[in-house]
């Protein structure tokens, strides 16, 4: 399995109102993506200047359906929304 895992900082203008609508598209895609085996979406609860605002948890048997998730159109759909309003992005992925 490949675990993603993509975490997001949000700038403080309507920030609640952002991570509510990002999380509300990221958690549509387990319903159209078959790829996913695992899919998570939190929103960060510690007050810390090291934290991330939102995180993804996903992973997929193996790099081929990490690939096809990546280039799935609804996928697209919602990182060309979460690139409006993200100011930094950090990724991992990696084999378990």
């Amino acid at each position: 399995m490949i675990k993603h895992i993509v975490a997001w900082d949000v700038p403080e203008a309507g920030k609640s109102e952002n991570i509510t609508r990002l999380k509300t598209l990221l958690e549509e895609l387990p319903g159209l993506i078959p790829e996913i085996k695992l899919y998570e979406v939190g929103v960060n609860i510690k007050d810390s200047e090291h934290a991330k605002d939102m995180i993804l948890l996903s992973g997929f048997a193996d790099q081929a359906a990490l690939d096809r998730y990546a280039v799935h159109p609804e996928h697209q759909r919602v990182v060309q929304e979460l690139r409006k309003v993200a100011q930094k992005t950090v990724v991992v992925d990696f084999e378990v």
